[in-house]
């Protein structure tokens, strides 16, 4: 990462971070190592039409590559786009030495890190993500995948891009639900790794800061802060054995709720909203289970609830029957990556800055977590 005009690598990726990141871009595809490569951009229709045009403009090099445009949103993180796109690398003859560009947010991410890695058993990729949760969180760390079955990145690799160049100015495209989402993300890094942040946060208020200018001071240094914490995580445990596990906190209820919303037409979660309420029903999980104690536990739940208010009522007004919708969210708890010997694992908060991860509850527990969601 280049901060203060330090490069740190983590795995075989160099992190550029911070406004005009993006002029290294073309002095690394002008390098002898990929002058003669084939350059491949990845983009949705969203990404194609509002970043892809200053992208070209800082790195001209990128005027002459194919451009494979997707649609936004998880319906595109699926093995039938990446074969689609994996026909089309063939057609052009891409080899070995040909390099990707991820140029979006979480999806055009996973996707593109995805087939980045499957096309001739492993070709380059860079990602350049536009979205907050992009920039935080997807682009960063070497994970990629597709959902499969409705279920969400059931199929995927570690495979880490060559670089990735974070910009805030792409933060300028977005609309306030996808800076939400991206948001959530923050919330969950301070919450298991940065007290001090997460006070801020709890101080400023989650309407305050929503509010602000994201290319402002404030949002510059969160998301610093975030990075170099997921950085250092994935650098010590890039295969998620054990320390790269309190990552996780929210996202196994989290991606239950994400993957139920895959099947409704009124309920659609975006990643990091799914989050925010895993993060509501972890909680209080981590009071029962992990001895959070009670002047923290219903601060977090209640900061949650009033930032992500509206993605409660939405997901509260397609369950017909709460029991039913739990039976569905505890079937999807079973799919979970983490799960081991058929237990459903947990990282869980013992204190604001202390996970602990690996802890096991039982569907009575959970469903009294999946409550204060809604209760």
């Amino acid at each position: 990462m280049i901060l203060s005009g330090r490069v740190v690598t983590v795995s075989r990726t160099r992190i550029h971070c911070g406004l005009n990141s993006l002029d290294g871009l073309h002095k690394l595809l002008e390098s002898p190592e990929y002058r003669k490569s084939r350059v491949f951009i990845l983009v949705d229709n969203n990404t194609g039409k509002h970043c892809l045009p200053a992208l070209v403009e800082v790195c001209p090099l990128l005027d002459s590559a194919m451009m494979f445009e997707i649609e936004e949103g998880e319906t595109s993180k699926s093995l039938d786009v990446a074969a689609k796109i994996w026909s089309e690398l063939l057609s052009a003859k891409a080899d070995r030495q040909s390099l990707l560009i991820s140029l979006g947010g979480g999806v055009v991410s996973d996707l593109g890190g995805f087939i980045a890695a499957g096309y001739k058993r492993g070709i380059s990729y860079i990602n350049i993500p536009t979205s907050l949760l992009g920039m935080v969180d997807a682009s960063i760390g070497g994970k990629t995948g597709v959902n499969h079955l409705n279920l969400k990145n059931q199929l995927g690799v570690f495979y880490s891009p060559i670089a990735v160049y974070i910009d805030p100015r792409f933060l300028k495209t977005l609309p306030l639900a996808h800076i939400r989402s991206g948001f959530a993300e923050i919330v969950k890094s301070a919450l298991v790794g940065d007290a001090v942040l997460w006070r801020r946060i709890l101080r400023q208020g989650a309407g305050n800061i929503l509010a602000e200018d994201t290319s402002g001071k404030p949002w510059q240094d969160m998301i610093l802060k975030t990075v170099i914490f997921k950085n250092r995580l994935a650098c010590q445990d890039f295969r998620e054995q054990k320390l790269r596990k309190i990552l996780n906190f929210g996202h196994t209820i989290g991606h239950a709720l994400e993957s139920l919303s895959l099947g409704s037409n009124d309920a659609r979660l975006l990643h990091g909203d799914a989050v925010a309420l895993g993060m509501i029903s972890e909680t209080w999980l981590s009071h029962l289970k992990a001895g959070l104690d009670e002047t923290e536990t219903p601060e977090i739940i209640s900061f949650l609830k009033s930032a992500y208010r509206t993605q409660i009522e939405v997901l509260e007004g397609s369950i017909k029957n709460r029991t039913s919708a739990y039976d569905s969210i505890f079937d999807l708890l079973l799919h979970d990556k983490k799960n081991a010997e058929g237990k459903l694992k947990f990282t869980l908060l013992q204190a604001v800055g202390k996970p602990k991860i690996n802890l096991e509850a039982g569907r009575d527990e959970i469903a009294a977590a999946l409550d204060k969601i809604f209760d």
